[in-house]
């Protein structure tokens, strides 16, 4: 009796000692495969292609741009009356040609998608000088905060982290005493392209 339960032991113990070894790589590799994994999930999140092995899951598909031509998917039309010309030029107007632009880039945060950093540029001959401050607001998922940027060497910047594409606003303070609100959509569009 005693020489089959020594022959079954015997016959488990290559599987055990695996299941062992297993068991202590898990336990020595956790910090490295826990940071495999996050990684791997960030880059789900964001869009990216993932290979592992013979697993896949292929990049978000972006479509090309359509074309513009007469009977596709786009028409042409004239602005004949120049309505549309004098429209745009309202967006001009109360910002005093200054824009919001943002930036993306892969977060350093956990739970987050990207880094974004916010600004203020000015189009062709405006300025920076007019504006003394901005208050930019994000939103609730920020606590329903004000956030003031004073520093006119870098375009008012400020950053922030975020999961999803959010609406920012922004009072541009001028010096003459005036201000106005603009506003940008914060997308998530161009991060995957940045990435390596």
């Amino acid at each position: 009796m005693d020489t089959e339960v020594t022959i079954s032991f015997l016959s488990i113990l290559p599987s055990l000692l695996w299941f062992i070894l297993a068991i202590v790589l898990l336990f020595v590799f956790r910090g490295a495969i826990r940071q495999l994994t996050s990684a791997i999930i960030w880059r789900v999140k964001s869009g990216a292609q993932v290979k592992i092995a013979s697993f896949e899951i292929g990049e978000s598909y972006v479509s090309p741009a359509p074309t513009i031509s007469r009977g596709k998917l786009i028409d042409i039309l004239e602005d004949e009356d120049q309505q549309r010309y004098r429209e745009r030029g309202q967006y001009y107007i109360p910002n005093r040609d200054l824009f919001l632009v943002h930036k993306l880039a892969p977060s350093e945060i956990p739970n987050q998608l990207y880094d974004i950093l916010i600004y203020l540029i000015p189009h062709k001959n405006a300025t920076l000088a007019c504006v003394q401050k901005v208050e930019y607001y994000f939103g609730p998922h920020w606590d329903n905060k004000i956030f003031v940027s004073t520093d006119r060497a870098s375009g008012f910047a400020i950053s922030t982290s975020a999961y999803g594409p959010f609406v920012c606003t922004a009072k541009l303070h001028f010096t003459d005493g005036n201000s106005t609100m603009i506003w940008r959509y914060i997308d998530f569009e161009m991060g995957p392209i940045g990435k390596g």
